[in-house]
């Protein structure tokens, strides 16, 4: 579905540049029916702002995914200043991968917390002034900084399964974010007779993968969070 957008300013133009400058688009990305020309009045009494009704070519994306990509571009203008955003969008979620030959552990942060914060900061930024994409979450990721820290984990995952299978006693895994259990869950959930409880340590949670010496073909059979 294509994003429809009202725009006001004193002018046409002013409401144009305001818009693609708000969205992060070139004037030749969108359609533009002028509402009303607007007037100075007399001696500025009785002006009357343009309004115009704007139409983004592209049907692929949502208002809130546009502002999202505009808002981070701003952010990363602060600390870099080779890089390139590029924007998809699926059924619930905004995605933005960014591209730079600059710092990228200063982007993402010790165990990826610097994006975590991004993403929470343009999401809400991007949420609030938006009504087409509102419900869908934005994940950035930085030079494929996600993908390579959900293979490390599934590994680190998959080694302790099979700790736990041999030794025969619980393996507890190291903290995690939501982001990195939700990972570890899928993972286990392709392994075979163990269970998992995850347990809270003040503000750390972590998994524990505990064997249940039953047949290899049960697979995870419990889990229980604290």
């Amino acid at each position: 579905m294509s994003i429809v957008i009202e725009k006001e300013g004193k002018t046409v133009s002013e409401a144009i540049i305001s818009l693609c400058e708000e969205l992060g688009l070139a004037r030749d990305e969108i359609e533009v029916e002028v509402l009303e020309e607007g007037s100075k009045g007399v001696l500025g009494i009785g002006s009357k702002n343009a309004r115009i009704r704007a139409k983004v070519k592209r049907d692929d994306v949502s208002e809130k995914g546009l502002r999202a990509k505009r808002v981070l571009e701003i952010i990363l203008g602060f600390f870099i200043s080779d890089y390139s955003v590029n924007l998809k969008e699926t059924s619930d979620r905004i995605k933005l991968e960014v591209r730079t030959s600059e710092d990228k552990g200063l982007l993402i942060g010790k165990q990826g917390e610097t994006l975590k914060a991004m993403e929470f900061i343009v999401g809400k930024i991007a949420g609030r002034v938006c009504r087409d994409g509102k419900e869908k979450r934005v994940s950035i990721d930085i030079a494929g900084y996600k993908k390579r820290r959900e293979e490390a984990i599934a590994r680190m995952v998959k080694e302790a399964a099979e700790k736990a299978r041999r030794s025969g006693k619980p393996v507890t895994l190291e903290p995690m974010s939501p982001f990195e259990r939700r990972i570890a869950y899928m993972t286990l959930k392709k392994e075979n007779g163990l269970r998992l409880e995850t347990k809270s340590e003040g503000n750390e949670k972590r998994i524990t993968i505990i064997p249940t010496g039953g047949s290899k073909n049960k697979g995870v059979n419990k889990q229980k969070e604290a």
